[in-house]
């Protein structure tokens, strides 16, 4: 009996063990945050907490079984308006243990840049706002 009993608690304390290795730390969502504000404008940051944060997520949804209210969502919505917003997001990412997801056009049918099927600390990168492309050659940069 005591056998079979810490067996199932090894067990659970396993199963939670890798729970919490996935679960994104309040910490580096924090620290993520604050690494964005830091580096860009905050009119260019949804937050979950953001009113506009649902509206600027669905923008671009196409398909609506990822709208629903058990999806994972990201930590922010980032709108950069040039290459240096984009770097910045990147860079923080990296930083922070934050994985950076880039939406662009509105066709990612299988919803792949603005949610996840696993707890993870993610954020989306919408370059709806970037209308142009400069494309240097002799640097080999775009």
């Amino acid at each position: 009996m005591a056998s079979r009993r810490s067996l199932a608690l090894g067990l659970l304390f396993g199963l939670l063990s890798c729970y919490a290795s996935v679960v994104p730390s309040v910490a580096s969502s924090d620290g993520f945050l604050q690494c964005l504000s830091a580096a860009m404008p905050k009119q260019l940051l949804y937050t979950q907490g953001s009113p506009s944060f649902t509206s600027v997520l669905a923008s671009s949804i196409r398909n609506a079984k990822f709208s629903t209210p058990g999806t994972v969502r990201p930590l922010c919505i980032v709108t950069p308006t040039n290459a240096s917003h984009v770097q910045a997001a990147v860079v923080c990412g990296r930083r922070h243990d934050v994985r950076v997801r880039v939406r662009s056009g509105g066709h990612d049918y299988e919803g792949l840049s603005y949610r996840s099927e696993r707890p993870e600390a993610f954020a989306v990168v919408d370059l709806a706002n970037l209308r142009s492309v400069r494309v240097d050659r002799e640097a080999a940069t775009a």
